[in-house]
C-alpha cells in the first residue's frame, strides 16, 4: 500500500505527540516563586522611588512566561495587614492565592502548593484563621502548629511532593503571635528536627525545602531556626533551601556551610518575588545546583494581569484614594539624627496618652518602633498611606509597671549600633526624658540609662506607675519582651486601635484642607545619648 510523504509525516507527528503527552514530563530544572509577608498587599503601589510595584496583577504576568516547570510557596504572614485583607478576615488573601499562576507549567494545576503561617495570619482570631484556611486549595504545612481546626482540611508536618517526576519535600514552620489563643506552637530540639528528616529521607526525596516564618538575616529579630538546625547533624545535608520571611528582607545566602540549604528571603507587601532554581542531572536525578534571584514586580516591564486587575478594582476600598494632608519631609521608619526615638511613634505616644486622659489617669505612654510598618514619604498623605503605616488591630491598653522595671524594660529596648545610627524600639510621650551610654564591650549591659525623668522629675524605681501601650506589650509578645515578668499589671484594654489613633492625629492637624494641614515629627528630643 502506497502512503504519500505528507501523511505518512502527519502520522508519525500525531503518533510522536500522543506518546509524548502519554508520559511524564522529567525536566531538569524546577522552578519554586517564593513569597512572605505579603500582608494583604495586593495592589501596585509606590517604591521608594515612587513609581508603581508589586502586586496579584504584576505577579500573574511575570508567572505566565516562566518556561519552566514552577510551584508556589509562601511563608506566611499573608492575611493581615492592609485595609482590604482585614475588612475580609484574609478571605481576599486565600481567594488570590488560589488564582495565582494560571499556566500549565504550574505544577499544581493553579495556584499555590503551599503556605505556612506567620504570627500575624492569627489575627482575627484562631477560629477565623481556621475557616479562612479552609478555602485554601494548596497544603497547610507547619512542623510546629497543634489545635488549629481547619474545617475539611488537616495541617500537616510536612508534604512530599510529585512535581514533574520530582519528590520534592516541603516542611513547612510557624510563627507565634498574640491571636493565637487556642492553639499551641511547640518548640522542636536539635533531636527532633533528626528524628523528623530521618522519616523525610526514608521517602527519598530529591529536594527538601523548609518553609519558614522565620528570618536568618536581621539580629532585630533573630532566628527561631538556625541555631537548632546547625545542632542538628544532618539538617546540613538534607534541607536543600530554607525559604524564610518575617523580617521583610531581600536575601539569598548560605548560612551553614557550603554544602548547607540556600537561605532565602524574599521581602514584603508583594514588591517582589524570588525565582529558585532547583537543578537536577538528567540522568541520575540528584539535584545538582540551587541558585536564587529577586524579581522585583514592575508594572512598566512585566505589565498588569488584566483578569486579575479586574478583579483587583473590585476588590479595592476607593475610598482610601482620598488626601488627608501633606508630608513637607520625610518620616523615617528608623531615627535619623541624635534622638533615638522614632518620630511618627512619638506622636503616637503623645496622643494615645492624650485621649486616655478623660478615662484613666495614665503616668506616661510609648509606641512601639515596629508598629509603623514603613518610611513615610514626602508628598500628599492618602486614606491608602494611612491604612498602610499602621495596618493591624492593635488595641489601646493600659497596666502598671514598677520603675525598676520600666527602667530595664527602656534599657534592653535601646540598641547601639557600630554606625552610630541608635534606636529604640519604643516612643515614650513628651513627659518622659531618658539619657543613656552605649557601652559595646559590655556583654550584659551594653546600655546603660544614666537618667529617666517624668514631668521634669527622676522617676522612681520602687513606685507603681500606669503606663499606656499596644494591648501585647505587657503580654511581652515580640518587642514587648522585656516588658514580661512580673506580677499583677492589672492590664486594661481599651477598643481603640492605632490605626484608630493616628487617623485621628491626621484629622486634627490645624488647617481648613488636606493641603493646608501639615503632619510633621515632635521637634523635642526625649532618648538622648551621653558620652
Amino acid at each position: 500500500m502506497f502512503v504519500s510523504v505528507r501523511k505518512f509525516v502527519s502520522v508519525t507527528f500525531f503518533l510522536t505527540a500522543a506518546l509524548t503527552l502519554c508520559q511524564p514530563l522529567y525536566a531538569e530544572k524546577l522552578v519554586l516563586y517564593h513569597t512572605s509577608d505579603i500582608h494583604g498587599y495586593y495592589f501596585s503601589r509606590p517604591g521608594a522611588s515612587g513609581a508603581p510595584t508589586g502586586g496579584f496583577a504584576v505577579l500573574e504576568n511575570v508567572l505566565r512566561q516562566e518556561s519552566e516547570p514552577f510551584a508556589l510557596l509562601d511563608s506566611g504572614d499573608f492575611s493581615s495587614g492592609n485595609k482590604e485583607a482585614n475588612a475580609s478576615d484574609g478571605r481576599y488573601s486565600i481567594e488570590l492565592m488560589n488564582a495565582a499562576g494560571q499556566t500549565p507549567k504550574n505544577v499544581s494545576g493553579k495556584g499555590y502548593a503551599a503556605l505556612t503561617i506567620g504570627n500575624h495570619d492569627s489575627d482575627f482570631g484562631a477560629d477565623t484563621l481556621g475557616k479562612m484556611l479552609g478555602g485554601f486549595n494548596g497544603e497547610i504545612l507547619s512542623v510546629n502548629i497543634e489545635g488549629l481546626q481547619v474545617p475539611g482540611k488537616r495541617t500537616a508536618p510536612y508534604k512530599i511532593f510529585d512535581w514533574n517526576g520530582k519528590k520534592a519535600a516541603v516542611i513547612g514552620f510557624s510563627m507565634d503571635g498574640p491571636g493565637m489563643s487556642g492553639m499551641e506552637l511547640k518548640k522542636l530540639d536539635a533531636a527532633a528536627w533528626e528524628k523528623l528528616l530521618k522519616e523525610i529521607r526514608a521517602q527519598k526525596p530529591q529536594a527538601v525545602i523548609l518553609l519558614a516564618h522565620d528570618s536568618i538575616a536581621d539580629a532585630r529579630k533573630p532566628s527561631q531556626l538556625l541555631d537548632v538546625l546547625a545542632e542538628a547533624p544532618s539538617a546540613k545535608e538534607t534541607i536543600n533551601v530554607f525559604l524564610g520571611g518575617h523580617a521583610h528582607l531581600r536575601h539569598a545566602e548560605r548560612k551553614m556551610g557550603e554544602g548547607g540549604p540556600l537561605f532565602v528571603e524574599s521581602g514584603s507587601m508583594l514588591e517582589g518575588t524570588s525565582r529558585v532554581v532547583l537543578d537536577f542531572d538528567d540522568e541520575t536525578g540528584e539535584l545538582r545546583a540551587v541558585s536564587s534571584e529577586y524579581i522585583t514586580l514592575d508594572p512598566a516591564k512585566w505589565g498588569e494581569n488584566k483578569a486579575v486587575r479586574a478583579r483587583l478594582d473590585q476588590i479595592e476600598d476607593q475610598s482610601l484614594k482620598r488626601a488627608f494632608a501633606a508630608v513637607p519631609a520625610l518620616l523615617p521608619k528608623y531615627p535619623q539624627g541624635a534622638d533615638a526615638a522614632p518620630d511618627l511613634a512619638k506622636r503616637l505616644a503623645d496622643y494615645m496618652k492624650k485621649w486616655l486622659e478623660p478615662q484613666e489617669k495614665v503616668d506616661f505612654a510609648m509606641f512601639q518602633l515596629p508598629g509603623v510598618r514603613r518610611d513615610l514619604n514626602a508628598g500628599t498623605l492618602t486614606g491608602r498611606d494611612l491604612a498602610e503605616l499602621l495596618p493591624y488591630t492593635e488595641y489601646v491598653s493600659t497596666f502598671n509597671i514598677p520603675g525598676k522595671k520600666f527602667k530595664q524594660a527602656a534599657e534592653a529596648s535601646l540598641k547601639c549600633n557600630a554606625d552610630g545610627k541608635n534606636f529604640s524600639l519604643f516612643a515614650y510621650s513628651d513627659n518622659v526624658y531618658i539619657e543613656y551610654k552605649c557601652r559595646p564591650n559590655h556583654k550584659k549591659r551594653p546600655v546603660k540609662i544614666t537618667k529617666i525623668l517624668l514631668n521634669g522629675k527622676k522617676m522612681s524605681g520602687r513606685k507603681i506607675y500606669r503606663a499606656a501601650a499596644i494591648a501585647h506589650i505587657p503580654d511581652g509578645y515580640f518587642e514587648g519582651a522585656p516588658f514580661k515578668g512580673y506580677k499583677y499589671p492589672q492590664k486594661k484594654i481599651y477598643k481603640k486601635t492605632s490605626g484608630e489613633l493616628l487617623f485621628d492625629i491626621v484629622e486634627q492637624l490645624p488647617g481648613r484642607d488636606a493641603a493646608s494641614k501639615q503632619l510633621t515629627a515632635p521637634n523635642d528630643l526625649r532618648i538622648v545619648q551621653r558620652p
